[in-house]
């Protein structure tokens, strides 16, 4: 690979033009990081997996600010460019143990080494695109990003399916005193009925008029982050679906807490718990009620393939007898502005699906859509749900031309779907399954789980007790507090080992699973060095303590839950004390579960006295705020991860090298789409909106050179004002004006153009050499070649402008200048031949 030549900034930095172009050339690396990654790599007890080294300067910023505690850092760059970047810049030799630069055809392997598995179980992997590859000027970023997204992507899926999450098994507890219908009552529901399975993707609002039209004979399953797309389209649905741990989708999906009424919430078990307890209405729950073998588990834990909440929907509606059930925004690819969400979604607002991924899929209409690696690998689930649909007698279609064509999903057209009537009404027949709950059943449930987190403590409570036995042990055997080694302590640590391993092994396992965070820390990097006596007594004392400080901690959780299920007790009371209600609400960030309290009590706010009334008066306040509130984290992930303008430019820059000004063009009307999109929600950002309308110029300008109109697209280049693309519109212009043969237009524009960015020097020497001002080119020549090291390109050309401007001796020690470090340099070693075959023979002696 050709990285070209190495520069050094007016802040003594090193960097590579041909990977990161002038990004630092501006204001320095470290401004530009704080600007964009602020304290995203300061998450403690992580696994960052790093593509790129931006020409070393992200591995010095992050040197410089730290590592995050318990944190290791895996950086994924070219071996030949490390090399060139040790020899010739100030690429680091000596890095910190939890800091690793590996090959990107070996990074798996070196992840793995690193505990990815038990990074994965926490839930802190985190993959960093550098600014390499979100500007995508260097290809083979983009290479190595596509194929390291899809493994890690692969190895995530099979790690989480074989060890769950830690998260999961939080959240899941967080939930127990919600998750008291198991969603197995369900089964059977709808024999023979239709259902249509609303979802988020682009081809959603297609499904409207149909579902209007056709509504009293439909069962509508829909996804919880559409619920506001379907207010305004007027359509309450039956069912809605959320699986998601995260406070992501409370933002995304919080729109349905206003639809509760005659609507069940179907839920994984492990769902965000702000989104289900605030919930007003009925739920049942998927999967296990309790992370550990228990009595109290559903005997059939309902799971489904695939990791979206859609393939989960699905699943649940072939189990509940439908005899057909119709997609819509199940599309798993792209629109054809390359929208990867529904109207209304903030994905749709961040506009077009930026990264350059290059993954196609055929549709239901025929032609290649574009999609993304989550999406590609969600296929083959919804395919053996579809063929799992078909052995229960159910038909599953998907009248969606833009989705993606799927094996045993049929596609027929909206007008020719028959949908079956249904006898009476579908919120009484679900109420035939899950009846209204009394206080009588929820306080059974209550107690019923108390009893269980208390049977779990008291063996929790043996792993702690033999665990604290264990560090004292170790330290006896080791002589410590005052006393001789006595070996028998080294036989009572193994009996422990065995009693924890053999008699306690459910519960010993779920206490090193709490606290595998600080058991990753046990690890070292030589272990294949023999340990001292030193070494091998205080890793000893650490695995122990590590043991005894999870138990207490998952005592703490246990007991945490336990006073979470007091409070949902004290709800139920005639007269409860307030107190206790409202500091557990606030302490979940739960405002909204007054009015779950007040509905059950079938009472208002009017009904107790005026001093609660103020403290309902000010729950209700937050409550309203939250819903209100449009500036979200996942807003703010969206446009500072998938929505950049150097992924913009990316995409841009790569369809403009293939030549493709359809793909182009499109881009362009998705990008005009979201940018009024985001005004028409209130959004008047410079990244909402101004800095679309600048790339919609550049495209426009892109297309018509492509075209062969030069004039129509140095008129939109012209307009461009963004620092991000004057190097690009500026590039543009020159090869417009040099392709005219209009070198006097092209002047100006290799003039500025070398101001802007030192890497284009050597090409306004080039245009200054064309118009015969060969003092000004040798000037500009010369000067590049100071601050550039070995450019043999531009050394080559002042050489031969020395010797056209009859200056033999300057141009001889251009080419000398070049064979001194590179011997075997044939254009150099030609050019002085010729020169010493034109200069005068020398006098003989």
């Amino acid at each position: 690979m050709d990285f070209g030549p190495i520069l050094q900034n007016n802040f003594g930095e090193y960097y590579l033009p041909a990977i990161n172009q002038e990004i630092f050339s501006q204001s320095g690396a470290d401004t530009f990081y704080h600007r964009h990654f602020g304290e995203t790599l300061q998450k403690k007890d992580a696994l960052y997996l790093i593509v790129g080294t931006d020409s070393g300067r992200l591995l010095h910023w992050l040197l410089a600010q730290g590592l995050a505690d318990g944190s290791r850092y895996l950086f994924i760059e070219y071996p030949e460019l490390v090399d060139i970047l040790r020899e010739e810049a100030d690429f680091p030799a000596d890095l910190p143990n939890a800091v690793q630069v590996c090959a990107p055809d070996g990074w798996l392997e070196v992840a793995k080494e690193l505990a990815l598995q038990d990074y994965c179980y926490l839930g802190h992997v985190y993959r960093i695109k550098s600014l390499a590859v979100l500007d995508g000027f260097f290809e083979e970023y983009f290479t190595t990003w596509k194929t390291f997204e899809e493994q890690i992507s692969q190895y995530q899926t099979t790690a989480n399916r074989e060890l769950g999450s830690r998260v999961f098994m939080i959240k899941g507890l967080e939930n127990l005193a919600e998750n008291r219908i198991p969603a197995e009552r369900l089964i059977g529901l709808f024999p023979g009925k239709t259902a249509i399975l609303l979802a988020g993707g682009p081809s959603l609002p297609e499904s409207f008029p149909w579902v209007l039209a056709n509504r009293d004979n439909l069962v509508v399953l829909a996804v919880s982050r559409i619920a506001s797309q379907l207010a305004r389209a007027g359509i309450q649905p039956d069912f809605f679906f959320a699986i998601d741990p995260h406070d992501i989708i409370f933002h995304q999906s919080k729109a349905m807490l206003a639809c509760w009424q005659h609507t069940l919430l179907v839920n994984v078990y492990h769902l965000n718990p702000r989104l289900l307890s605030q919930w007003r209405g009925p739920s049942a729950y998927m999967g296990q009620l309790f992370p550990w073998e228990s009595a109290l588990n559903p005997a059939r834990p309902l799971s489904f393939p695939g990791i979206t909440v859609s393939h989960q929907a699905l699943g649940m509606a072939i189990e509940m007898g439908f005899a057909q059930v119709v997609l819509s925004g199940f599309d798993l690819c792209f629109d054809k502005d390359g929208f990867t969400h529904t109207e209304g979604s903030e994905e749709r607002k961040a506009g077009p699906f930026a990264a350059p991924l290059e993954l196609w899929v055929e549709t239901n209409g025929g032609w290649q859509a574009e999609t993304r690696y989550d999406f590609l690998s969600a296929i083959p689930s919804l395919e053996q749900l579809a063929a799992f649909a078909v052995q229960r007698g159910c038909r599953v279609v998907n009248p969606a031309p833009g989705a993606a064509r799927i094996a045993q999903v049929d596609h027929l057209p909206w007008e020719t779907l028959v949908v079956t009537p249904l006898a009476g009404s579908v919120w009484e027949r679900i109420q035939t399954a899950i009846p209204p709950e009394t206080t009588a059943d929820r306080m059974h449930h209550y107690e019923t789980v108390v009893q269980e987190l208390l049977r779990v403590r008291t063996a929790v409570q043996q792993v702690l007790r033999l665990t604290s036995e264990a560090l004292d042990c170790n330290e006896r055997f080791f002589g410590r507090k005052g006393r001789p080694p006595d070996f028998k302590f080294k036989l009572r640590m193994d009996a422990i080992e065995q009693e924890l391993d053999e008699v306690h092994a459910h519960f010993a396992l779920l206490v090193k699973r709490w606290g595998v965070a600080d058991f990753l820390k046990l690890s070292r990097p030589d272990k294949e060095r023999e340990w001292t006596d030193q070494e091998i007594e205080e890793a000893g004392r650490r695995y122990y303590q590590i043991y005894r400080e999870s138990a207490v901690a998952l005592t703490r959780l246990l007991d945490e839950i336990r006073q979470r299920l007091r409070a949902r007790m004290e709800e139920e009371k005639a007269h409860p004390a307030i107190k206790i209600l409202v500091s557990q609400w606030k302490k979940d960030n739960q405002p909204g579960r007054l009015q779950v309290f007040l509905d059950r009590r079938g009472q208002e706010m009017a009904d107790f006295p005026e001093g609660v009334q103020k403290t309902w008066q000010g729950l209700l306040a937050d409550h309203q705020h939250i819903l209100a509130e449009t500036e979200t984290d996942y807003k703010a992930y969206l446009f500072q991860n998938m929505a950049t303008p150097q992924a913009i430019r990316s995409r841009v820059i790569n369809l403009f090298r293939q030549k493709d000004g359809a793909r182009l063009l499109a881009f362009a009307q998705g990008l005009e789409k979201s940018a009024a999109e985001a005004v028409e929600a209130g959004d008047r950002t410079e990244l909402a909106t101004t800095h679309k309308e600048q790339y919609v110029w550049l495209i426009q300008g892109m297309v018509a050179e492509l075209e062969g109109d030069p004039a129509r697209s140095a008129r939109w280049l012209e307009k461009i004002t963004s620092p991000l693309l004057t190097t690009d519109a500026l590039q543009r212009l020159l090869t417009i004006a040099l392709t005219q043969g209009d070198l006097s237009a092209a002047l100006p524009i290799a003039k500025r153009l070398s101001e802007w960015s030192p890497v284009h020097i050597p090409h306004y020497g080039d245009v200054l050499r064309l118009l015969g001002r060969r003092e000004e080119a040798v000037a500009v020549y010369s000067g590049f070649v100071k601050i550039v090291k070995n450019d043999w390109v531009t050394l080559l050309k002042l050489g031969k402008l020395h010797n056209e401007s009859s200056n033999p001796a300057a141009a001889r020690q251009r080419f000398e200048q070049i064979l001194h470090v590179d011997p075997d340099n044939k254009a150099a070693l030609l050019f002085l031949q010729q020169l010493s075959s034109t200069e005068p023979a020398r006098d003989q002696p």
